[in-house]
């Protein structure tokens, strides 16, 4: 369901930023004078495989006859 309004967080002391590759998405990790923040960014439909390219996650369901 989309959300009726955005969240802006204000980071004053601000000074760097890196975005890295992971299995399950990305990790956005910003450093500031007070410390350091890490957002997970999950995909809730995709996955990397091992050569690090997006594809659909597989079932994890096992179909019985």
């Amino acid at each position: 369901m989309p959300r009726e309004t955005d969240d802006y967080i204000s980071l004053p002391t601000y000074q760097k930023h890196w975005i890295h590759t992971r299995p399950y998405g990305h990790d956005i990790v910003i450093w500031c004078d007070t410390g350091k923040i890490t957002i997970k960014c999950i995909w809730p439909d995709k996955r990397r495989d091992n050569h690090g390219r997006v594809e659909k996650k597989k079932s994890s369901r096992k179909t019985f006859k």
